[in-house]
């Protein structure tokens, strides 16, 4: 609906117009009535309709000057007048002024009726153009983005150069003496969330934080996407006070808004020598991840902070930490139990038999042990169900005795898994992509799936795509559908739809979305591209 004005000094005319015009019906609504110019000019800032009518001759300001004050304040809004058979010339005047058009009085309804529908239709014409240039602005804006946003990965991947991302940056990116930053948010216990899902509800999963990750962000910041549902958030400023009170506001607008899914952010040191520095703060939130799991999830680190700490518990003399560490790096049960035999002794022998440092050093082999076990890769949840419940119960233990028991029994549980899937290897992933490769076309086609085909469990398959393949199963799958996808459209004459279905597909919506964000187009703009490439 669009808004109206009228202004008049007669009453008659005010309330006769008001009433009788079907306003809603012609695609109008009556917000305002004004009794004079001055009257109406008010009315106009506040209202800002898109038409005003109004009378030529009326009392403190006339309608010609009326329209010359709206010319300046409301330059696109619609006016129509009404004048009498006498004010011919005002009419002109007003018409040199860019009127739309004038009517007689006594106003004729069929006449003004005619008057607005035109009107309408014209508005109608003129918002929906410049609605759609305003979208196509906005594909186009978008677009951009999200090159940038994968060159960003590319560089922080250590495959694009400096020079190759400044290149593609607005330019307020590129000075040398900008300040940059970085949070890296990690959706805590994705790997284990999203392990029975298939492709679309782990895409679904992700969209609430994805959502808000957006909505927060501006022109100042890019967000880069990583795998595991992990996402890198890059701030820039001239100013670097500036810069860590936008990174701190972000964060905790973040955990205003986010309300159903647990993360984790951890954010890095400022840095200043322009954007080539972003993969030195992309790199120091690397490294904090390996200590979330002894600072606890669904916090928000420092990652400074962080990497000073010291995580190796200190240990009395008599203790050989590196003995221990190599001890418990080959995982077999013999030298293990024998390796914290030989220290409940020593324990013992030096009336080192307190709670304080009996739980010291058992918090020392947990932590090398969960170290020791993601270098190589292997899903601790696979393991122990719930690692920080097992890490309790273990603290809870009251006696050397009973503390070194139950530290025994967890790492016969780990040493027993380790051996009885020391067979599964390389192998088994490339089994697994080939199964991907053969039935990708099927849209049931999920991790318990491919892991039942080779053999093996689909937590440990996970944690074997991103050891041997460098990327995650669902990656994998999306990389291999899409490339399919990207076959079809060049060398078939199959719509959107059709290749959606022959890809896995069953939503051809769903895969528009997907496509584009793998692609940088949609299917059928990469259809176009590709059948004009000569």
């Amino acid at each position: 609906m669009y808004r109206v004005l009228l202004a008049d000094d007669e009453e008659i005319i005010r309330e006769g117009v008001s009433r009788a015009v079907p306003w809603q019906t012609l695609g109008f609504t009556l917000d305002a009535v004004a009794e004079d110019g001055v009257q109406a000019l008010k009315l106009v800032e506040k209202q800002r309709p898109d038409l005003v009518i109004t009378d030529i001759r009326m009392p403190n300001m006339d309608g010609l000057d009326l329209i010359r004050a709206l010319r300046e304040q409301a330059p696109a809004c619609k006016i129509l007048i009404l004048t009498g058979h006498g004010e011919f010339a005002y009419a002109r005047a007003a018409l040199q002024l860019g009127v739309y058009d004038f009517l007689l009085k006594p106003v004729e309804l069929a006449a003004l009726c005619g008057v607005l529908t035109r009107l309408r239709e014209e508005l109608d014409a003129q918002y929906s153009r410049q609605s759609e240039l305003e979208q196509l602005h906005q594909q186009v804006q978008e677009e951009r983005i999200l090159q940038q946003q994968r060159l960003l990965r590319r560089y922080l991947a250590g495959r694009a150069q400096a020079e190759e991302l400044v290149a593609s940056l607005p330019e307020r990116w590129c000075g040398n003496r900008l300040f940059c930053g970085g949070v890296l948010v990690q959706m805590d216990d994705f790997d284990r969330l999203t392990g029975d899902m298939d492709e679309q509800t782990v895409f679904s999963f992700t969209q609430e934080l994805e959502n808000v990750l957006i909505a927060q962000s501006n022109e100042e910041m890019r967000i880069v996407e990583n795998d595991n549902g992990r996402y890198f958030l890059l701030f820039i400023s001239e100013q670097e006070e500036e810069l860590r009170f936008h990174i701190r506001s972000y964060v905790r607008r973040l955990r205003a808004a986010v309300a159903h899914t647990a993360y984790t952010t951890i954010t890095s040191s400022v840095v200043q020598g322009g954007i080539g520095c972003c993969r030195q703060a992309y790199e120091e939130t690397r490294r904090c991840l390996d200590r979330v799991f002894l600072l606890g999830t669904g916090q928000d680190i420092q990652a400074d902070e962080a990497l000073r700490q010291n995580f190796s518990t200190p240990l009395p003399e008599g203790i050989d930490m590196q003995r221990l560490t190599r001890t418990l790096s080959d995982f077999k049960k013999e030298t293990i139990h024998s390796g914290l035999a030989e220290i409940a002794e020593s324990i013992r022998q030096t009336s080192h038999n307190s709670y304080l440092y009996t739980s010291m050093l058992v918090g020392f082999v947990y932590g090398e042990m969960i170290r020791l076990l993601t270098e190589r890769q292997c899903p601790v949840q696979s393991v122990l169900a719930d690692p920080m419940a097992a890490y309790s119960r273990l603290m809870a233990c009251q006696s050397l005795d009973s503390m070194m028991s139950e530290l025994m029994r967890i790492l016969d549980t780990v040493c027993d898994f380790l051996e009885q899937n020391a067979s599964v290897n390389q192998d088994a992933v490339e089994r697994a992509k080939l199964y991907i490769q053969e039935h990708y076309s099927d849209s049931r086609l999920s991790l318990d799936m491919v892991a039942s085909a080779v053999g093996i469990s689909p937590t440990y398959l996970s944690a074997l795509f991103k050891q041997n393949a460098g990327q995650s199963f669902v990656s994998f799958l999306t990389e291999t559908r899409l490339k399919r996808a990207q076959y079809l459209l060049r060398v078939g004459d199959y719509r959107s739809y059709e290749v959606a279905y022959l890809c896995g597909y069953d939503n051809s919506t769903y895969f528009s979305t997907i496509f584009k964000r793998y692609v940088g187009v949609s299917p059928s703009e990469y259809r176009k591209v590709e059948a004009n490439d000569p």
